[in-house]
């Protein structure tokens, strides 16, 4: 077997002044990478590298990356990527585990964030940077080395997910990955002038090939800096402006691509797997133009070990024939030969297996077994072999735990699992790595962890928790316990507390019957919320297939996933001709930090008397009644569950405003609500809702208007009685008292006339802190209801010709249930009663509720 290095620095002495490597305006010729490469395995050497040495990289994605990984080969050492993002704990055990030499980094990484006990080589220290420049560039003899490099010295070591909360650190040899790069060259023949895109973060295995296949066959490979991969819309503007020719990723990232950056599809060549690949999507691919190839293999058998051309969606799940120097085995429990076409275990043997595990003597025997099947002149008939004689891997078959079937053709048909681990986007995973890590809290009894799929294409990690006796456990601290300590594609989207898992018939836990996730939801936003915050909570709840999302919730919170964050990107695309690109979804992730990001808008807490809500839509408008308090900013809410095609305003108090004359009376109000109206809308029929208060403001608003001769399409009114009851009616006192009840506080606790200062807090809330009168949010707000509650008190409702909408509430602490047939005196025609199932403060806040209430709108409206 040609040695690896002596096969990648003979493709580049062929290819020398070829770009090899192109990162954020940094190019590198092949010469270049080499000489650089040269220097820095010199470098190693004198550090200590060689065979079975192990040298820990941590560096951002750039050239320096893959310059320094094929240092490390060019030394005869072995290369272990560290994510500097990963928790400190994790980093310290690979470091415990592998033992490296030398720890390979920049400055532009916080190396010291955690204390790793290795010696440092910063690539960008001047030091360092003198000491490369006195080494030579040309390529290392063996007499250089501490020893001469061999098929089964280690190429690098990949830690995957362990099923005992240990992760396993897989040891892959030179012949594995010479054996890969061989036969990749073999189904995708690479060459001088093609680019090769290098997305996969670097601890992943299926970085791999990003990483070496370039430099194997002379192409270049392009380096997509962190931010842009996971960014759909950069990622494909890079595609195409880089005029990339092949590039590989998970059917996750596919998906992003496809919804975000159709056109970087449309030729390309493309790798998919890491996880199962859906007829849907590989329709979606197919029909964009993209020439698809579906890779197989486990970590422990180097990345690709089958490939399948997709040519139709049908052939989604057929992972394939088996690479060179591979072999295929489908084996029954005793394994044994399943018969063709029958369900069995995969196994894998050949070139491209393993080592073993590292420090894993056990684990490695129960995984990697002898392969009694390979001889030198035949292989067992329930299985395949790409060609060529095994190398040294070929002794040991590695056992996959994954079901398939042999179709007739050869083919390898994917099935599922048989155990417990699972790929989520593109990610491998053991559940118990995950439980182990939320059954170190003394609060939890029991974890458990599963893949789930409420919604088609949202696949996502869920947690469920039994508690410890006499402990509670709090699943928002345990979600976050389990960031400190596990990668952040480990960290479940919700932890569920249950008080017992439900069990099979066998005993066992029964992971089918666990409980769907429930998003836990705002109640009514008291505050205005701008256009734009409006449509992205409306966007929000759609792509999270949610009731409806506050303008301070998070996306990701509410359980916002990587396919979703694509769809959202396109949505917001369409719909608001706005671009949003993933890493500022990350980093704002709310519909208020969002807007402001995306429109410069601050938030317009207006107090405007006449308040637009959503003007959008080309219908007729509604126009909405504000409450006691003299907002109607509650409507906001409301505005996320009717149609795009419907405008809404509000209609807000006077008392905001220094006017000459007061607005104090029900009739003034009405008059110059219309007058108002009228300058939105010149002529009828007019759309009128009111809640609570605004109940009464409305039926006025609309009596006002047919005295004008106008017509009303529609009158609703929220459980609210014509006249002010002896209950309602209220002094400052039991105003102050009202706000405290609605805010939860227990007037028990106040043994002493109450002041504005005990308001204080939940006045300035309301307003968003944007309050600036003369007078304190506290002594506002009161002051609005005590005018409004004289006004009430001195109404004579007039009689009301239309249909009038009555929606009813149950009673409550708050307030009673109003009655129906209290407006018959004032309205001449019917009174159409809508039973909401609530309370009144729900009417505004459930979303249940607003859904209703929206439905019943709409359907009364023509246009």
């Amino acid at each position: 077997m040609m040695m690896l290095v002596k096969a990648l620095e003979e493709r580049a002495e062929a290819v020398a002044d070829c770009p090899a490597l192109e990162c954020e305006g940094v190019e590198l010729t092949f010469r270049q990478a080499h000489e650089r490469a040269n220097r820095l395995a010199r470098h190693l050497v004198a550090r200590g590298v060689g065979p079975d040495r192990v040298v820990a990289v941590m560096l951002p994605r750039s050239t320096d990356l893959l310059v320094t990984l094929l240092a490390v080969l060019k030394a005869g050492g072995a290369y272990l990527v560290l994510d500097p993002e990963y928790p400190c704990e994790r980093l310290a055990f690979q470091v415990r585990d592998a033992a490296p030499v030398v720890l390979v980094t920049s400055s532009a990484i916080d190396a010291g964030r955690c204390e790793l006990g290795v010696a440092r080589i910063v690539l960008d220290d001047p030091a360092t940077a003198g000491t490369l420049a006195a080494l030579p560039g040309g390529h290392l003899t063996d007499a250089e080395r501490s020893a001469p490099p061999g098929p089964e010295d280690l190429a690098y070591v990949i830690y995957t997910s362990g099923s005992t909360g240990t992760p396993k650190g897989v040891q892959i040899p030179v012949r594995a990955l010479h054996n890969l790069m061989e036969a990749m060259q073999e189904h995708f023949l690479l060459g001088p002038g093609e680019r090769m895109l290098q997305v996969t973060t670097p601890t992943f295995d299926m970085s791999v090939p990003e990483l070496f296949f370039p430099y194997y066959t002379g192409a270049c490979a392009v380096i997509a800096p962190r931010a842009t991969g996971q960014d759909p819309r950069e990622l494909g503007d890079l595609i195409v402006g880089r005029k990339i020719s092949l590039a590989q990723a998970t059917p996750t990232h596919w998906h992003m691509l496809a919804t975000v950056s159709p056109q970087a599809l449309r030729g390309l060549r493309i790798v998919i797997g890491g996880e199962a690949f859906s007829q849907k999507l590989a329709a979606t691919l197919l029909d964009l133009g993209a020439e698809i190839i579906q890779g197989y293999a486990p970590t422990e058998t180097t990345v690709w070990s089958t490939v399948h051309p997709v040519t139709v969606p049908e052939d989604a799940a057929v992972i394939g024939r088996p690479l060179r120097n591979t072999r295929l085995y489908v084996l029954d429990q005793e394994l044994a030969p399943v018969e063709p076409g029958a369900e069995g275990e995969l196994f894998i043997a050949g070139s491209g297996v393993a080592r073993g595990y590292l420090n894993r003597p056990e684990l490695t025997a129960e995984r990697f077994l002898p392969d009694r099947f390979h001889n030198s002149d035949s292989d067992s008939g329930s299985g395949g072999e790409g060609g060529g004689e095994g190398g040294g891997g070929q002794g040991l078959m590695y056992r996959t735990g994954d079901l398939v079937r042999m179709r007739p053709d050869g083919a390898v048909e994917y099935i599922g699992r048989t155990d417990h681990q699972v790929k989520l986007h593109g990610f491998r995973m053991e559940l118990g790595e995950v439980e182990a890590a939320l059954e170190r809290s003394g609060d939890v009894g029991q974890a458990v962890a599963t893949v789930r799929e409420d919604r088609p294409g949202d696949r996502r990690l869920v947690a469920y928790v039994t508690p410890a006796p006499g402990r509670v456990p709090d699943t928002v601290k345990l979600r976050a316990s389990v960031a400190d300590t596990l990668p952040l594609y480990m960290v479940p989207s919700a932890v569920v507390a249950v008080d017992v898992f439900p069990l099979t018939a066998h005993a066992k836990i029964d992971r089918k019957a666990l409980p769907a996730p429930v998003v836990e939801q705002a109640a009514m936003v008291e505050t205005h919320l701008t256009q734009s915050e409006l449509m992205l909570s409306r966007l929000f709840a759609e792509v999270l297939g949610i009731e409806q999302v506050g303008p301070r919730e998070s996306f990701f919170d509410l359980g916002g996933s990587s396919v979703l964050a694509a769809r959202l990107l396109a949505r917001v695309r369409s719909e608001m001709d706005l671009d949003l690109s993933i890493r500022m979804l990350v980093e704002s992730p709310t519909p208020a930090e969002l807007s402001r990001r995306l429109t410069g808008e601050e938030p317009q807490d207006s107090f405007e008397v006449l308040l637009p809500l959503m003007t959008k839509g080309t219908a007729r408008p509604l126009f909405c009644m504000r409450h006691l308090g003299g907002t109607a900013w509650c409507y906001g809410v409301l505005a996320q569950h009717f149609s795009l095609d419907y405008p809404i305003y509000g209609l807000q108090s006077h008392t905001f405003q220094e006017f000459e004359t007061p607005v104090d009376t029900i009739a003034a109000i009405a008059a110059d609500y219309a007058d108002r109206i009228a300058g939105v809308q010149a002529r009828g029929p007019y759309r009128l809702l009111g809640w609570s208060f605004g109940g009464i403001l409305a039926h006025a608003v609309a009596t006002e208007f047919q005295k004008r001769g106008e017509e009303i399409e529609f009158l609703g009114i929220f459980n609210i009685d014509p006249h002010l009851t002896q209950k309602e009616d209220r002094d400052e006192q039991g105003l102050i008292e009202l706000i405290l009840q609605i805010n939860g506080k227990d007037l028990a606790d106040y043994q002493r006339p109450l002041r504005y200062e005990d308001i204080a807090e939940f006045a300035d809330m309301a307003t968003n802190y944007a309050w600036r009168g003369r007078k304190s949010a506290a002594e506002t707000f009161v002051g609005t209801m005590l005018t409004d509650l004289g006004a009430w008190r001195e109404h004579r409702p007039e009689k009301y010709s239309g249909t009038m909408h009555f929606f009813a509430a149950d009673p409550s602490p708050v307030a009673e249930a109003a009655s129906s047939g209290a407006w018959e005196p004032y309205v001449a025609g019917d009174i159409v009663r809508h039973e909401l199932g609530c309370v009144h403060e729900e009417m505004l806040s459930s979303p249940r509720v607003l859904r209703q209430v929206a439905e019943i709108v709409s359907g009364h409206l023509t246009n």
